[in-house]
């Protein structure tokens, strides 16, 4: 019984290790030739409705972008590509159990105790179009849980890091 207690504990911990990781992920069209990629504008996505936390965003993409040879134009007609993002937020909640006894069912003493989180995972997906075609050619995308009462200097961390993230695999190699 008490081993059943210790393993019920473990699995709860480590489930809420889980919950805190990061999920990124990318993709690409393979046919397409990075190279040729030297300038971008920005077209309209479903952005934040958050002014404060769509600027940051947008100008963390853009330090990436910067980071990896490109230029910022304002018009869609002189870029070479177009950059869209994407946020989404999901509201879930986490249960949390113990219980601890000892003795034999029916005969024995138990407790337990359940806890209940809500958590506010939150989506961000970039994608970069070929001005000309109008076509994705690469998507990348991260996914964590959010510290909504979080202060401005650790919101700006988080998306600058959630954005370093997303564009660590582009260019992709050839």
């Amino acid at each position: 019984m008490r081993n059943k207690a210790y393993l019920t504990l473990l699995g709860v911990a480590l489930l809420g290790t889980i919950a805190v990781a990061q999920s990124v992920n990318y993709d690409y069209d393979r046919a397409v030739n990075f190279s040729k990629f030297r300038t971008y504008a920005w077209v309209p996505g479903t952005v934040l409705k958050d002014e404060l936390n769509h600027k940051r965003v947008v100008s963390a993409i853009d330090s990436q972008l910067l980071s990896k040879g490109l230029s910022r134009v304002d018009g869609e007609r002189e870029a070479d590509m177009l950059v869209a993002y994407h946020a989404n937020f999901d509201e879930n909640v986490q249960i949390t159990g113990f219980s601890s006894g000892y003795g034999l069912p029916r005969f024995g003493h138990a407790s337990g105790m359940a806890t209940t989180q809500k958590i506010v995972s939150g989506t961000l997906i970039v994608d970069l179009m070929d001005a000309q075609t109008k076509s994705i050619v690469w998507r990348g995308s991260v996914e964590r849980d959010l510290d909504p009462s979080a202060k401005p200097e650790k919101r700006d961390k988080n998306i600058n890091k959630a954005a370093e993230k997303i564009f660590k695999q582009y260019p992709p190699k050839p």
